[in-house]
């Protein structure tokens, strides 16, 4: 072989080596999956990727800017290659092995190799075509307007890219493909199928309804809101003003600190009140949970069409709509009965009667009822309302939380009691 030609020959292989690169970014980058990509441990070159693909037309021209470069420059050297040993006829040699080559080299066999490992190549490759990216910037804005012009020339206009929106039927056939592939287990698919069912439910059919609702009142004291602040542990709770129906503001407990030291006379929750979101009933899940990134909140009041009150949605109640049960940020294992100050418990309705006999050395009676809740209701003689109190012996018991017509949580304070020598004792729980 001439001397003469070796340069030529190395030039080609290296022209054909970034050939090669080009095409296999191509199929590597654009066949990724989005599922497995997503689930990558986050590092550079996987962001480097992800910031290359949100771009996904301007990283198209960049890679048929360098692939186009690299073919004809191999083209133009296989030539000279050719005519330098076959003289005149070395056109038509060059023309059959330059397509040979480039498709062999630097298509086929890279694209192949790119779709097989699109991962760990467009990690690999995320660092060079960022940096040919940088370098081809202004040819490829002026390729991107010259193409936008000639479309606009035969009446077809370019519209920037947009967010691409799914169908729920799309949406199903990706997760299901997802499952056979392996990549989504069962229980991750059913959690898929849930979020896009559930995309469309109505808040009243997740919202705690006004009866349940815990809320305080604006005027309340220091001593009035402790006890129930800390038997109920919630971190966000709804003040109102007048009544039920007008609500002044959400009370973040922890903001309670910054008023504690005020003097009674002074203290006002109204300071430290956040404004309210009010939504309607009708509102879809999915666009309340977009307000609530928006708004950076996480609890809304419901409106009936009437705009009175009908209850409150938190986004607690949007997940455990999706994964079931969670524990709230502030909220303790349950325990049937809570002492929360002297002389004041918070009791679940289904404590039963003798246990609650055994722990406050009392005698209710036990005949017509198994559950301290089932006492409580008969005492009303009808279904009682969310705060409302009703005293039996010395135990005044304070409707602390219900769910339809069903009580939930009871507020208990033992009040003194006059013994045969008209002296006050009480009988204190067990501890």
């Amino acid at each position: 072989m001439n001397d003469s030609l070796l340069p030529h020959f190395i030039i080609l292989i290296i022209l054909l080596c970034f050939s090669a690169f080009f095409s296999a970014c191509e199929a590597a980058f654009y066949s990724l999956n989005p599922l497995k990509l997503s689930g990558q441990k986050l590092s550079r070159s996987s962001l480097l990727v992800k910031s290359l693909l949100s771009e996904p037309r301007k990283l198209l021209v960049t890679i048929y800017i360098g692939n186009e470069l690299a073919n004809v420059a191999a083209s133009a050297i296989t030539a000279a290659i050719a005519i330098n040993l076959f003289g005149s006829i070395g056109v038509g040699i060059a023309i059959g092995a330059g397509i040979f080559l480039i498709l062999l080299f630097g298509e086929v066999v890279p694209k192949t190799l790119g779709l097989r490992y699109a991962e760990t190549y467009s990690l690999i490759a995320a660092y060079p075509l960022k940096l040919f990216f940088t370098i081809v910037r202004p040819m490829q804005k002026l390729l991107i307007q010259a193409a936008e012009s000639t479309l606009g020339l035969i009446g077809i206009n370019y519209l920037p890219q947009q967010d691409t929106v799914l169908t729920d039927e799309e949406l199903r056939a990706i997760v299901k493909m997802g499952e056979g592939e392996g990549i989504l287990e069962e229980d991750e698919r059913k959690m898929i199928h849930n979020v896009i069912e559930f995309g469309d439910t109505a808040v009243s059919d997740i919202m705690t309804p006004k009866i349940d609702m815990f809320t305080l009142r604006a005027d309340n004291s220091w001593d009035e809101i402790l006890p129930r602040i800390t038997q109920n542990f919630y971190a966000r709770v709804p003040v109102y003003d007048v009544n039920e129906e007008q609500i002044a503001g959400i009370l973040f407990t922890k903001d309670l600190i910054r008023i504690k030291s005020s003097p009674k006379d002074k203290f006002n929750l109204k300071n430290i009140l956040l404004p309210p979101i009010f939504v309607p009933e009708t509102k879809k899940v999915k666009e309340l949970l977009q307000e609530f990134r928006k708004m950076k909140t996480h609890m809304a009041i419901v409106l009936d069409e009437y705009g009175s009150v009908s209850g409150l949605v938190t986004l607690e109640d949007i997940l455990e709509e999706l994964v079931g049960e969670i524990d709230s940020e502030m909220r303790h294992e349950e325990n049937p009965v809570i002492k929360v100050a002297p002389s004041h418990y918070l009791l679940s309705a289904s404590y039963s009667l003798s246990e609650f006999n055994q722990y406050f050395n009392c005698s209710l009676p036990e005949d017509k009822f198994d559950t301290i809740g089932g006492l409580v209701f008969d005492l009303f003689g009808r279904i009682p309302r969310f705060g409302e109190t009703v005293t039996h012996e010395n135990f005044k018991f304070l409707i602390e939380k219900m769910k339809g017509s069903r009580i939930l949580k009871l507020h208990l304070t033992v009040l003194p009691l006059e013994d045969k020598n008209g002296k006050e004792h009480q009988n204190h729980g067990s501890d």
